[in-house]
């Protein structure tokens, strides 16, 4: 639309009524270099105000020597001297006559439309759609010039990410099946081999793991590749998954998710987000959206041609080529993003210390610095707070975060330990805060730590298991100088020994309390006498006291005994607790069962942690209680009946 020139046009003449209250919309067909528009004249209070110019491809207005693109509802608005609307734009109507029915005709005619608003409509959503397409192309165009994934990657991931190769076997009457995901060979043999055992292909002769348990495996694995492209560089993202089969040699499949495309020289650019799960780089569609929730994920990072591809970025001293080739899990992106604020980095990783420097961009990202690092050192003693020998020990187990922390506590408290612990406590990413409760009762690292090897289960529980059964311990009055309380044979039951004392000691306190409902129960205990019931397997026992409901919440892990609410239902006669046994084994609680008194309807019924196992058989167990209990009322109003 040329607008300038429509403007040089005649507007309408100004039409016979006027209103002091209505815009009077007038409307003719304009001209200008042979391109035709319509021009809608719009007069307030005898005076025109505005023309309003439209044609198949675009609408403008020009109002008071200022050109608008609004719609004709707000251009008629600021025609009347009152403010265009946004959020409120459907909802008004303003004031608004044609001056003639020709002039509304002209206007439907010309736009080929029932209504200057649908017009609109209809051209805001072609001009969505062509923007649409427009940068569907601009993206499309981006992508195709991304170089293709280089042939060496999957062999990389084949021999450095997913090294190892099955041996599947099934074991037959008279001889074994075995297939090799190694040469993809399939053969039998009289001898077979035991599950996991480490071996090699009677064929090929390669090193694998013997599996009859399963016909196939699948692991997935994160992977960046960093490359060059155009002026600039690129990280991409990808799923890597390896599947071994029976009868199939290993195959490795790379879906990518996520691009970030990086000017030279900068280390943040725009990202792509992948909009089809499990796609290759042919299949993906990209767009700037994050429509699947995609994220840059702690990764391994192909080295090929990364030291030159790291000199577009100024990150060629980074150390992140050391970190892929020594095939450290890391964030990437974050270490990218954040590495001109860590320098440190790079001494870091050239010392070799390079799951510390991983750690630290993981654990920190973009927000602070651990505290055990001192950013601002101009060489690895101050960097890392402790002396040289500690430095090399550090080394020595390419140690991180956890290491790290160790050998400071260490170095200030003047204690000892030994490599063969600080190993240990590395490799189980056991922290400093979570054992200080323990040091401050065993004194001794290495003690702790060789207690902990004696112990089943995960570390991290274990030491807040350790920490609270000292805590108890000393708060019993044992002697936690004492070996044999220190390091109790069997921690778990020495830890719930304690709970149970302390919990005991608790429900004392709160009997003591309900000595008043236990009276109220025991008098009302001769109306839930009806509810007690048997058959061949299983017993049903009305509650009778409130230690009852305590013991059995705390047994069966569920709510009954937690507070008085069932105890005083079962004072006030409104409903009452009744347990569920096996008749094999009457002491252990199996299910809770609360039952209305006034209905004998069953309210709910729980075993532990309000489960309901063998709910099938319960089930059918229960409805023979109520027919046994029906069938009792139903004798009794018999005999009050006849005695009547």
């Amino acid at each position: 639309m040329k607008r300038t020139k429509l403007l040089k046009t005649q507007p309408c003449e100004a039409p016979r009524i006027s209103s002091e209250e209505d815009v009077i919309c007038a409307s003719q067909i304009v001209e200008a270099d042979g391109e035709k528009a319509l021009e809608i004249s719009l007069f307030y209070k005898g005076k025109l105000r505005g023309r309003y110019f439209a044609d198949e491809e675009n609408h403008n207005a020009w109002i008071d020597g200022k050109w608008y693109t609004l719609r004709l509802k707000n251009v008629i608005r600021v025609c009347m001297d009152a403010s265009p609307l946004k959020n409120d734009y459907y909802y008004c109507t303003p004031s608004t006559k044609w001056a003639a029915r020709e002039d509304k005709e002209r206007a439907y005619d010309f736009l080929d439309t029932y209504g200057i608003e649908d017009y609109e409509v209809r051209l805001g959503a072609r001009k969505r759609q062509k923007a649409f397409e427009r940068k569907l192309e601009r993206i499309d165009q981006m992508m195709a010039d991304v170089p293709c994934v280089p042939e060496d990657a999957e062999t990389w991931m084949e021999n450095e990410i997913f090294p190892e190769n099955i041996l599947f076997f099934k074991k037959g009457e008279k001889r074994i099946t075995y297939s090799c995901t190694a040469c993809g060979a399939t053969s039998w043999r009289k001898k077979a081999w035991k599950h996991g055992e480490k071996t090699v292909c009677p064929k090929c002769g390669r090193p694998v793991t013997a599996n009859c348990r399963q016909q196939e495996r699948t692991r997935k694995e994160p992977i960046i590749i960093l490359q060059q492209y155009g002026s600039g560089w690129i990280e991409r993202q990808f799923r890597a998954i390896c599947r071994w089969s029976y009868g199939e040699k290993k195959e490795i499949q790379l879906n990518e998710e996520i691009r970030a495309i990086i000017p030279e020289g900068q280390h943040w650019g725009k990202v792509w987000y992948g909009t089809i799960y499990n796609a290759d780089e042919f299949e993906q569609e990209f767009w700037d959206k994050n429509g699947l929730n995609k994220r840059f994920l702690s990764s391994y990072l192909y080295p090929g041609d990364l030291p030159e591809t790291l000199k577009r970025g100024n990150l060629e001293h980074s150390g992140m080529d050391l970190l892929a080739a020594r095939r450290e899990k890391f964030n990437v992106n974050k270490y990218i993003t954040t590495f001109y604020k860590r320098p440190y980095l790079e001494y870091l990783a050239k010392a070799g210390l390079t799951r510390l420097a991983a750690e630290i961009v993981d654990n920190y990202g973009w927000w602070g610095e651990p505290s055990t690092i001192f950013q601002c050192g101009d060489t690895m003693v101050d960097v890392l707070q402790i002396d040289g020998n500690r430095v090399n020990r550090m080394k020595q187990i390419n140690g991180g975060l956890h290491a790290l922390e160790w050998l400071q506590y260490e170095e200030d408290m003047g204690v000892k330990i030994s490599q063969e612990s600080l190993e240990y406590l590395e490799k189980k990413k056991v922290g400093l805060d979570g054992c200080r409760p323990i040091l401050q009762e065993v004194k001794s690292v290495n003690r702790m730590v060789n207690y902990m090897k004696k112990q089943k289960g995960e570390v991290s529980k274990l030491c807040i298991t350790w920490a609270d059964y000292l805590r108890m311990a000393k708060a019993e009055g044992y002697d936690t100088t004492d070996d044999i309380v220190r390091f109790p044979r069997d921690l778990k039951a020495r830890h719930n020994e304690l709970v149970e004392l302390d919990n005991k000691r608790k429900d004392e306190k709160r009997l003591q309390e309900y000595r008043e409902l236990d009276q109220q129960i025991k008098e009302r205990l001769p109306e839930a006498a009806r509810y007690f019931w048997e058959d061949e397997k299983y017993m049903i026992i009305p509650a009778g006291k409130c230690e009852e409901l305590i013991n059995e919440g705390r047994t069966l892990h569920h709510c009954v005994g937690r507070d008085d609410h069932y105890m005083r239902k079962m004072a006030a006669g409104t409903s009452w607790i009744l347990f569920l046994r096996r008749k094999e084994d009457l002491e252990t609680p199996y299910y809770t069962l609360e039952i209305d008194m006034q209905q004998d309807r069953i309210l709910q019924y729980y075993s532990e942690f309000d489960r309901q196992p063998d709910k099938p058989i319960i089930t059918k167990v229960l409805d023979k209680f109520r027919k046994g209990i029906r069938r009792q009322q139903n004798r009794i109003r018999t005999q009050v009946a006849a005695i009547a």
